[in-house]
């Protein structure tokens, strides 16, 4: 971190000053991948960005309110995109591209006045919550892929049974559905991970392994007495030379053993891990069943849950085997909810570079899109459309998803900024990208 970010980052620390977006973005000094234009469009960004959200919504988004039920119900999350709070190396210019896009799809729907901006704006100003960021990121999103594409498109459009819906584009009516992170699952993943490394620390100099279960999610007392006794046992085995077991009050068993670890020795973990597959199954049910007086509409799911990329057995499918298992998953929902034309799973994970290729996975009952996007994003998007087929909805919205990649040099050209990313960075990281990058 550049010095002139750290003095600003310990008076935020210090509450000398509130954090804004000049800070969450880092200072000019700091950021030298930036070229001469990219600076010019971060002091854009900058203000565009405190006039759509207006200059109270960060410090509320960042700080858990006392009167939330959980940090999550409030917290954003936001530090894990700010271009200068990345870790990896290279990371900041992949952050700052995607808060660019940010703010040019804002900036841009309310340059073309686009239908029902306003309304998105006041529902994003008025609800500092997880679910209405990403639900409102995902709206103006997918509107300036829409418009990128020639089509006509409305921010919360009136269903016919009245009341609004997210957002039309052409003659396809879609709902959001923002599929965000299990907080148990998050909850858990960080206790066993404390569970791994106080395992580790037993192991160190001494040649004894641990295999079984690990415990389910357990409070502060819980925990500590959980260690103490892996602790008896690890100098137990050491000193009998036999193995012995810890057992929690719900039956999960972790053996240690003497000796070096045999291949394909694991500890299992609990089975919240499990559950995704039926929180999604709830969640598109859930919204097939508001709107049901909405007329024909598809449902978008937005993914950031870790669905895609998290350890799981989906996870690891091929992009045609993640097709056949969502269509597996959702098509049920489709034949109890006849006005739901089709429902589209998306996840958009960062990768280190080099990108891997583009792909499609035409399937029987659906379609699956891999597209790496500016810097270092790469998208999954899987299409299952109804079986009775309505083919110029369902080609739309493949032709919007392969054109994604696009979509932001189109805005930044729309707003004056000619020259696509490439012209705002100091230098290409990969010239392979350099597709990616032209208007």
């Amino acid at each position: 971190m550049h010095p002139r970010d750290e003095e600003i980052w310990r008076a935020i620390d210090r509450g000398d000053r509130e954090i804004d977006w000049e800070a969450w973005f880092g200072h000019p000094e700091g950021a030298d991948y930036l070229s001469a234009a990219g600076h010019e469009v971060t002091a854009r960004a900058v203000a565009g960005l405190t006039s759509f959200f207006d200059s109270r919504w960060l410090p509320k988004a960042v700080t858990p309110s006392p009167a939330a039920s959980r940090a999550s119900d409030t917290f954003v999350g936001l530090g894990r995109s700010s271009p200068v709070l990345q870790f990896f190396n290279g990371a900041d210019k992949g952050a700052w591209v995607e808060a660019v896009q940010w703010w040019a799809a804002y900036a841009y729907l309310e340059k073309a006045e686009v239908p029902g901006f306003a309304s998105v704006r006041r529902d994003a100003r008025r609800d500092v919550t997880l679910s209405r960021f990403l639900h409102t990121q995902t709206q103006a999103r997918l509107a300036l892929m829409g418009a990128a594409r020639g089509l006509p498109v409305e921010l919360e459009p009136a269903k016919a049974s009245g009341g609004p819906g997210d957002i039309q584009i052409g003659p396809v009516f879609i709902e959001v559905v923002t599929f965000a992170e299990d907080q148990r699952l998050q909850d858990y993943e960080r206790f066993r991970e404390s569970c791994r490394i106080h395992l580790f620390t037993l192991d160190r100099g001494r040649e004894i392994y641990w295999e079984g279960d690990l415990p389910e999610l357990l409070n502060g007392n819980d925990f500590e007495a959980w260690k103490k006794r892996t602790e008896e046992a690890a100098d137990e085995c050491m000193a009998s030379g036999t193995a012995g077991d810890v057992v929690t009050s719900s039956g999960r068993r972790l053996t240690v053993r003497p000796g070096k670890a045999p291949l394909g020795t694991s500890l299992a973990g609990d089975a919240v891990e499990s559950d995704q597959g039926k929180r999604l199954l709830g969640k598109v049910r859930g919204k097939g069943a508001k709107t049901e007086g909405a007329g024909t509409a598809w449902i978008w799911v937005e993914d950031h849950s870790g669905l895609f990329h998290f350890p799981t057995p989906f996870a690891d499918m091929t992009l045609a085997a993640k097709t056949d298992a969502l269509a597996d998953l959702l098509g049920p929902v489709l034949k109890e909810y006849t006005h739901v034309a089709g429902i589209v799973v998306s996840n958009a994970a960062h990768r280190r570079l080099p990108l891997p290729p583009d792909e499609d996975a035409p399937r029987r009952a659906g379609q699956g899109f891999q597209r790496g996007l500016p810097l270092d994003r790469v998208r999954e998007t899987i299409v299952i459309p109804r079986r009775i087929l309505l083919p110029e909805q369902t080609s739309l919205i493949a032709r919007m998803c392969d054109a994604e990649a696009a979509s932001l040099n189109w805005a930044l050209a729309k707003l004056g900024v000619h020259g696509g990313v490439s012209s705002l960075l100091s230098a290409p990281p990969d010239p392979r990208l350099a597709p990616l990058w032209t208007p």
